[in-house]
């Protein structure tokens, strides 16, 4: 899966940080199931039923081993949500650090991402383009590690993860390849542990995940999600993450907020931009201070203390 070729490096990354800051890191694998190689066969009945899988993996390795706290480490589509999902299960100090976006490619001398990709297929079949040009798509539009470049719904459910308050800043936008992304992991490490101790030495719940994701947290997550453009898709997780969290967050609260909130960020695949030019232009931190500036957030919420 290109979304988790990289996973292996990151996982050291993060231990290397939590050994840095003192605590003992346990790798412990989960299993990822590609929306791309899963499609159009009957594979693709098990993709969604897999972020109950991960959700349940997550839970069982915990209770069964009483960890003190978690560095999830996700990236493509149900892994992201299913790991959120067991993060707000557990209510234990947890803190995501996704693996990022890929680079986007280039395509017929244009920039591009995995949509690219599947327009050249339909393409092919009605004879616009021929084999070679259909190569030059396969072959470039996705050229990295990383979650497939756009905002499809891993990197909208990463972004998403940064606005709830559970993953610190660029977890959504640095890109998979940029050196910045290995500092985010170190950082990642050593706020575990230090959230860690803000818990179980100081008895404060606040840096725990159903603290952080809050009733209004959800609202302010979405409101950006609709104002970034994210993934329909994510509207599915986010439920089942307030479901997992005990919060009272429904379709109606969606519906409510997407008549409110303008789309202010039009980024692959419904416009022009991608992932690395959101990132430049301030990322999700910038989308949110367009939103607080407009007066669509709830600003006294609990977040990562990074």
């Amino acid at each position: 899966v290109p979304g988790h070729m990289n996973l292996d490096k990151i996982a050291d990354a993060v231990k290397a940080g939590v050994e840095m800051a003192g605590g003992t890191p346990i790798l412990i694998p989960a299993i990822g199931v590609c929306d791309g190689i899963a499609m159009g066969h009957v594979g693709m009945k098990y993709s969604l039923a897999s972020r109950e899988l991960i959700c349940d993996s997550v839970e069982t390795m915990l209770m069964a081993h009483q960890l003190d706290g978690l560095v999830l480490v996700p990236n493509c589509d149900k892994i992201v949500p299913g790991m959120l999902m067991g993060a707000l299960r557990l209510n234990i100090p947890s803190v995501v650090c996704s693996g990022g976006p890929m680079m986007a490619g280039v395509y017929n001398g244009e920039e591009g991402s995995l949509s690219k990709m599947f327009e050249a297929v339909g393409a092919r079949k009605i004879g616009l383009i021929d084999d070679a040009m259909l190569e030059e798509c396969e072959t470039g539009v996705c050229p990295g590690c990383g979650s497939c470049a756009g905002m499809y719904t891993a990197n909208s459910m990463n972004c998403l993860t940064e606005a709830i308050g559970l993953a610190l800043p660029g977890n959504g936008t640095i890109l998979a390849s940029h050196s910045y992304r290995k500092d985010l992991f170190e950082r990642a490490a050593k706020q575990v542990v230090k959230i860690a101790h803000q818990y179980y030495d100081d008895s404060d719940d606040s840096v725990l995940p159903r603290s952080i994701a809050t009733k209004e947290a959800f609202e302010n997550a979405m409101t950006m999600d609709v104002a970034m453009g994210g993934s329909t898709n994510t509207v599915l997780h986010i439920l089942a993450m307030a479901q997992s969290a005990d919060v009272d967050f429904t379709l109606d609260d969606i519906e409510r907020i997407s008549h409110t909130v303008p789309c202010i960020c039009k980024a692959s695949p419904s416009g022009k931009w991608e992932i690395s030019d959101v990132h430049r232009a301030g990322g999700i931190t910038g989308i949110l201070g367009e939103l607080d500036r407009a007066g669509k957030l709830h600003r006294d919420g609990h977040s990562i203390d990074y």
